[in-house]
């Protein structure tokens, strides 16, 4: 997680970063040092403010302390987020487990992206409904 992390903040210049993650509680802990142990060009920017919080699902099963420091509902700037969007397209890929692990990379890398982008494009033109309502 923390290269994840640090590649894609990498050669960025920006005052806040939010980062939703399920166990962010714990993977936060020592964050900073933790990237000194990485190439220069992949430590954290010391101008940057990191705050994580954990998902609006996931934080049910933690403690109290975490539910009062972690929760998205109490940080600044944020809004109404929920944080677990990347896990609602799982439910949909789960049935494709028996297909694609019969493939080889290639063939498994477009299958899957193919399932993600009609996904997309479903819930883009679902859309129209959920605003002719409004």
């Amino acid at each position: 997680m923390d290269y994840i992390v640090l590649s894609t903040l990498m050669g960025t210049d920006l005052a806040r970063v939010v980062i939703t993650y399920d166990i962010a509680c714990q993977w936060s802990k020592n964050l900073y040092e933790r990237s000194l142990d990485f190439p220069t060009k992949m430590q954290l920017n010391p101008n940057t403010t990191i705050e994580v919080a954990i998902p609006s699902w996931h934080i049910n099963a933690h403690g109290e302390k975490c539910r009062t420091s972690y929760n998205l509902g109490y940080m600044e700037g944020v809004g109404r987020t929920c944080g677990e969007e990347v896990e609602t397209t799982w439910a949909q890929t789960n049935v494709l487990g028996s297909s694609t692990r019969e493939m080889g990379p290639g063939a498994r890398h477009e299958t899957l992206n193919d399932q993600w982008s009609g996904w997309n494009f479903r819930k883009i033109v679902n859309l129209r409904k959920l605003f002719a309502c409004v």
